[in-house]
C-alpha cells in the first residue's frame, strides 16, 4: 500500500523503502523461502523495462529513423558512433549495462582505469592484439599511448552494444535504421559482392538493396539540385584535377595493356566566403581590356611587365619592421617549444603576435561534383573539363540546353586546375 497509493508518495516509509530498494530485492531473491516462480516474475518485470527503452529508442522521436527517399549527405556526414552511443546510454542505461556485463567488459577491463599494457595479464593483452585490425587509427594510436593503453578495448565493446541495439530498434521498427543504413552505404560505396550484403541484411545489420537505391537515388538528386543552386548563385569556386583508373578485364585479352588505363577529371566547388558580392566578381571587361592575350588590346591599357625585381620594393618600411617583429615571434616560439628544456617555461611570458590585418575563419562546405570522362592534360581537354564543371554547377549554354542559366558574360568565374 505504501508503494501504491499515491498519497502516500512523500511519506518517510516510501522514502526508507525506495532508498534500500536494492537492498531489500537482493535480500528477498536469496532469501531461501522465496517462491519458486521468483526469478521469472522479476525476469519479466526488468524485460518490460528493457522492451520500453528499446520502444522509446526506435519511436520517431528516438530520431534514430532514416528514410531512403528522404536521404541526405547532412545525415551521412552527422552521423557519429560516439554520438549514438551516448544517446543509447542515456535514453535505455538498464539494457546497456546489461549488454556490457553480457560482453564482460568489466571482467576484461578490471577496475582499475590507470592500467598500462605492461600490467595487464596476458590473456587480456592477446584479446587487445587479436581487435587491432578492427579499430580505427586514430583510435589504434591512442592505444599505444601510456594515457589510452586500454581504450580500445572500451571501444570496441561500445561499438559492439551499439550495433546490438541498433538491431533490436530495427527490430522493434522498422524505420528506426540509421545505423544500418550508414553500413549498407558503406557497401554500395566498396562494391561488396551481393551475397554478402543479403547476409549482413539478414543478420539486421543492413538494409535492403531496394531501399539503398532508393537512398543514392534521392541524395543524389538532392546534391545536383545543391550543386545548381550554388553554382548559379555565381558565388562559387571551382578546382579540378585528373586522375587515372585501370579498368583491368576479368578475361584476358590480346590488345594493348594500356587500353584498359582511363584519364579521367574529378571536380570540386567551394562557396566564396568573407563578404564576397557578385558585384565584386563583375570585372569581366576589365581583365579582358586588360589581359596580354588580348589581341586587340590598346598597349597603354596593358598594365608594366614585372621582373623578380619588383619583389624588393613591395613592402614599405613599416612593413617590412612588421616582418621582422613576427619572425622574432617565431624564433621565440620555437626556443621556448622545441629548445633546451629551460626555455619551456618562458614560453608563457610571450606575448600573441600583433594582428595588422586578421582574415576571419570560416568553416567552407566542400561540394565534390560528378567524375567526367575527360583527360584535361590538353588544352581542349582542359576546356571540355571546365565547361563541364559549369554545367554541373548549372552554368552553361542556353543555345545548347533548354534551360535557365544565369548571365556570367559580365562576370568572373575562379578555377584552378590543381
Amino acid at each position: 500500500m505504501l508503494l501504491t497509493c499515491q498519497e502516500l508518495n512523500n511519506h518517510p516509509h516510501v522514502h526508507e523503502l525506495l532508498v534500500h530498494s536494492e537492498d531489500l530485492i537482493s535480500a528477498i531473491i536469496k532469501h531461501p523461502s522465496r517462491p519458486k516462480n521468483l526469478a521469472h516474475t522479476v525476469t519479466q518485470l526488468i524485460q518490460g523495462i528493457y522492451v520500453h527503452e528499446v520502444r522509446t529508442m526506435a519511436s520517431e522521436e528516438g530520431s534514430s529513423h532514416f528514410g531512403a527517399l528522404s536521404a541526405n549527405m547532412q545525415q551521412l556526414e552527422e552521423f557519429s558512433i560516439k554520438e549514438t552511443a551516448q544517446a543509447m546510454k542515456l535514453n535505455a542505461p538498464g539494457l546497456w549495462g546489461l549488454l556490457g556485463a553480457l560482453l564482460c567488459e568489466d571482467e576484461r577491463l578490471g577496475s582499475n582505469k590507470d592500467v598500462v599494457m605492461s600490467d595487464v595479464p596476458e590473456a587480456v593483452n592477446d584479446y587487445y592484439w587479436d581487435q587491432v585490425e578492427a579499430i580505427e587509427l586514430e583510435g589504434f594510436i591512442n592505444a599505444l599511448t601510456s594515457e589510452g593503453a586500454l581504450n580500445i578495448m572500451p571501444c570496441l565493446h561500445v561499438n559492439k552494444k551499439v550495433v546490438l541495439l541498433s538491431i533490436m530498434m530495427q527490430s522493434t521498427n522498422q524505420k528506426s535504421n540509421t545505423l544500418q543504413s550508414i553500413i549498407r552505404i558503406f557497401l554500395q560505396s566498396m562494391h561488396t559482392l551481393q551475397n554478402v550484403v543479403d547476409t549482413l541484411t539478414h543478420i539486421g545489420i543492413s538494409i535492403s538493396t531496394d531501399a539503398i537505391h532508393a537512398a543514392v537515388k534521392s541524395m543524389s538528386a538532392k546534391s545536383q539540385n545543391a550543386m545548381q543552386d550554388l553554382g548559379q548563385s555565381l558565388l562559387t569556386s571551382y578546382a579540378y584535377d585528373n586522375f587515372d583508373v585501370d579498368l583491368k578485364s576479368h578475361v584476358p585479352i590480346v590488345e594493348k595493356s594500356n587500353d584498359s588505363l582511363k584519364h579521367l577529371t574529378s571536380g570540386l566547388m567551394f562557396p566564396l566566403q568573407h563578404g564576397v558580392t557578385i558585384d565584386d566578381l563583375k570585372c569581366s571587361e576589365e581583365l579582358w581590356r586588360k589581359s596580354a592575350l588580348n589581341t586587340q588590346a590598346i598597349e597603354q591599357d596593358l598594365p608594366p611587365h614585372k621582373t623578380w625585381k619588383d619583389l624588393l620594393s613591395i613592402h614599405s618600411e613599416t612593413e617590412v619592421t612588421r616582418d621582422h617583429h613576427f619572425n622574432a615571434w617565431i624564433f621565440l616560439m620555437n626556443s621556448c617549444t622545441h629548445g633546451p628544456e629551460y626555455f619551456h617555461h618562458f614560453r608563457s611570458e610571450i606575448p600573441p603576435p600583433e594582428v595588422i590585418e586578421e582574415i576571419p575563419l570560416h568553416k567552407t562546405s566542400i561540394t565534390a561534383a560528378r567524375a567526367m570522362d575527360i583527360n584535361n592534360s590538353t588544352v581542349s581537354g582542359n576546356i571540355r573539363a571546365v565547361t563541364e564543371l559549369l554545367a554541373q554547377g548549372g552554368i552553361f549554354d542556353p543555345v545548347d540546353f533548354d534551360l535557365e542559366s544565369p548571365d556570367i558574360s559580365q562576370h568572373v568565374v575562379l578555377c584552378k586546375s590543381i
